[in-house]
């Protein structure tokens, strides 16, 4: 079963062949250097790249395969940028009626899931943790169709954190890579950590509070007129972020007993919290660095399970 797959849910564009479970080709236009400048993604902006790109990926695409032998189209429905996503949308849905082939419309966020099992057979129950810069969940599959959400932010995602604390530092955009390089070099330097957060519900995230705390510190100092440490600063957060995704996925692993934990989105490239995670299951699936950010291939994979 030959599919072929959109991912236009946010900035990037991207088109994907997956036949039966093993990637065929896939190429992503990216718009970070035209974000770059204004410290995060404009969706008016994003939306009219989309237009421009999705042309440049469709000519590609058909030297890559005769279109005719597509069995499945699949694309991101949801959620996402509204312009963004209905780019993928008209594309999918033209070329169904063109080719006469299924159309099918999926979650983004479940696409995330299976990246971590593209060229791997599935396991369930599995225990998902999907950071990103739009999202932060603790989901458990215990089927390919039967999911249950664990916890979820109840503010920023943790992406989100990394780049407004990383604007506040003017460290540049965007602000998970550099501060995870930045930790790389002097993690043996700067190991201390911030106050754990606290929720009601015990799989929830919650990461205003350390947004906040580093920003309240630092704002104390430049009202004393003190040098601020941007290295500190910056390694003070990852440390604090990855003892907190640490301590929630410990209690879940704990209570939910899965046979398989995964982490996926695109701050699982995170040296830091790749290394922490694979301490905490036997039986570890993380995505390829491709495919952490968003990607056609994991829409592509998502497909192909629901079509078993």
């Amino acid at each position: 079963m030959l599919i072929f797959a959109i991912e236009s849910s946010h900035d990037d564009t991207s088109f994907a062949l997956l036949e039966n479970n093993k990637p065929i080709w896939m190429k992503t236009m990216s718009q970070i250097e035209i974000h770059k400048k204004y410290g995060g993604t404009i969706p008016e902006i994003a939306s009219r790249y989309h237009v421009k790109n999705i042309g440049i990926l469709l000519e590609e695409l058909k030297k890559q395969v005769d279109l005719s032998k597509i069995d499945i189209i699949a694309y991101s429905q949801f959620p996402g940028l509204i312009g963004s996503l209905q780019v993928g949308y008209i594309v999918a849905n033209t070329l169904g009626l063109i080719l006469n082939k299924p159309v099918m419309g999926l979650s983004h966020l479940e696409g995330h899931f299976f990246s971590a099992f593209i060229e791997k057979e599935t396991v369930f129950p599995t225990l998902g943790l999907l950071v990103s810069g739009g999202h932060s969940q603790l989901m458990l599959y215990k089927s390919k169709d039967e999911i249950e959400i664990l916890g979820e932010t109840l503010d920023d995602a943790v992406g989100e954190v990394y780049d407004k604390i990383a604007r506040k530092l003017e460290l540049g955009f965007p602000g998970g890579p550099i501060i995870d390089e930045l930790w790389s070099e002097n993690k043996d330097k700067y190991q201390d950590h911030l106050t754990i957060p606290k929720t009601k519900n015990e799989f929830d995230f919650s990461f205003s509070g350390i947004k906040t705390q580093i920003i309240n510190l630092i704002n104390n100092q430049v009202n004393r007129k003190e040098k601020i440490n941007k290295i500190k600063y910056a390694c003070e957060l990852q440390n604090t972020i990855v003892k907190y995704l640490e301590k929630q996925m410990k209690a879940a692993i704990l209570k939910y007993k899965p046979k398989a934990i995964c982490l996926v989105g695109g701050v699982s490239a995170n040296k830091a919290i790749r290394e922490m995670f694979l301490g905490l299951h036997e039986n570890v699936y993380l995505p390829k660095l491709e495919y952490t950010t968003d990607n056609a291939m994991m829409i592509a994979r998502l497909a192909s399970e629901k079509n078993k």
